[in-house]
């Protein structure tokens, strides 16, 4: 579905001063649903240091008569040779800054990873996303609680590197094991005593021997990482989760196992092997490797899609609703309840992780239709 440009930077500005008709939010819907960019291009508008001053301004524009002024005086050609994605960035762009006085950021893919979003009226009762949360015990019982950095060093083993947690090898306790745990709504990176990258998503934790890389190098997760390994061929690098190993001497490689009956690993460089109770199998990149119930399966993926997180960003495929808000309930920490069924109707589009919870979910609700109600830390999801 593709309208007018001028057209739809109208209906994004009505949607953004909530004045769109019945039929006009039905329009609108069926063109936030025709593309994952058309939902990207919504994000789009920034909040600014004054945004609730603007805002206040913005809605007491007249929409119509303004617009009506604003296209004689633009004049709006569009070409044929150009991206119409493009030519209603810049619509809507011209609406926003001579009518509203709030920028918009021109869509392009190569800005996915820093898209802005919708700015809410500060009056809305909002949860603000996750950040740089952890608890690392060392092998000796210790605790340090980690909130953006550490703070100040009081464990010998532990230190910042590169706004990393860097985790030195002092053999103190040769039998003890360290765990690096993020709570929901927290996430947290690592480098291990061998030099490899952790980056730890929510609700996770990962757990390692006090006498890593003193004759092997394994670690166990439960929840969800993504690993750089420092290259050793003499020492590979071992992780177990779910009744499940992956074996690797040095590669880049994402592994979700939230779930004990389902876990996922993927593959961006290098080469692994996973194996089950069952099976094995190597992995080469762009592979994920799926188990469930203890069988194996291994296809080709976007594996972008795995990493997002990493880059700071939600990113939907083809995914159900219940999966979408799975990940918004890790990281906003907050509870799920449903009202009707959810259907199968399957999403694609991508937000920022750092949107306030209501911001996703008011894109969400243009794309679905649900209604969400946000009250006390638990989503009501009403289809």
């Amino acid at each position: 579905m593709q309208k007018a440009p001028e057209l739809i930077a109208k209906l994004i500005t009505k949607f953004l001063k909530n004045e769109l008709s019945e039929q006009e939010s039905k329009d609108f819907e069926l063109w936030l649903a025709s593309d994952p960019k058309n939902i990207t291009l919504l994000e789009s508008f920034r909040d600014t240091p004054s945004v609730q001053e603007e805002l206040n301004y913005f809605n007491t524009i007249d929409t119509d008569k303004d617009w009506a002024i604003l296209s004689n005086k633009l004049n709006l050609k569009p070409s044929p040779k150009l991206n119409w994605i493009k030519i209603i960035s810049y619509s809507a762009a011209a609406i926003l800054l001579l009518v509203a006085g709030i920028g918009l950021y021109q869509y392009t893919t190569s800005q996915r990873a820093k898209m802005p979003v919708l700015a809410l009226q500060a009056d809305a009762y909002d949860i603000k996303p996750g950040g740089l949360k952890a608890q690392f015990i060392s092998a000796d019982g210790s605790s340090t609680v980690l909130n953006g950095k550490i703070a100040k060093e009081t464990d010998a083993n532990i230190a910042t590197k590169e706004g990393f947690l860097w985790v030195k090898n002092t053999g103190r306790q040769k039998n003890g094991y360290n765990q690096l745990k993020t709570p929901k709504a927290g996430e947290y990176k690592m480098i291990l005593p061998d030099g490899t990258k952790v980056f730890l998503n929510s609700a996770s934790t990962l757990r390692f021997s006090n006498n890593f890389n003193k004759g092997d190098r394994r670690v166990e997760l439960d929840g969800e990482a993504y690993f750089e390994v420092a290259h050793n061929q003499d020492l590979p690098f071992v992780v177990k989760f779910n009744k499940t190993e992956v074996e690797v001497l040095g590669t880049h490689f994402n592994i979700s196992a939230y779930s004990e009956e389902a876990t996922k690993t993927t593959l961006l460089e290098g080469a692994i092997k996973i194996r089950t109770e069952k099976d094995q199998s190597i992995l080469k990149p762009g592979d994920e490797a799926n188990v469930a119930n203890g069988m194996l399966n291994v296809h080709k993926v976007d594996t972008y899609k795995s990493i997002a997180w990493k880059e700071g960003m939600f990113y939907f495929h083809e995914d159900g609703i219940t999966e979408i808000l799975d990940q918004i309930a890790r990281w906003y920490d907050v509870k799920i309840e449903y009202q009707g069924t959810p259907g199968t109707k399957k999403y694609s589009g991508d937000i920022r992780r750092e949107a306030t919870l209501n911001q996703v979910l008011q894109m969400l609700n243009a794309v679905s239709g649900a209604k969400f109600d946000l009250k006390d830390r638990t989503v009501t999801v009403n289809f």
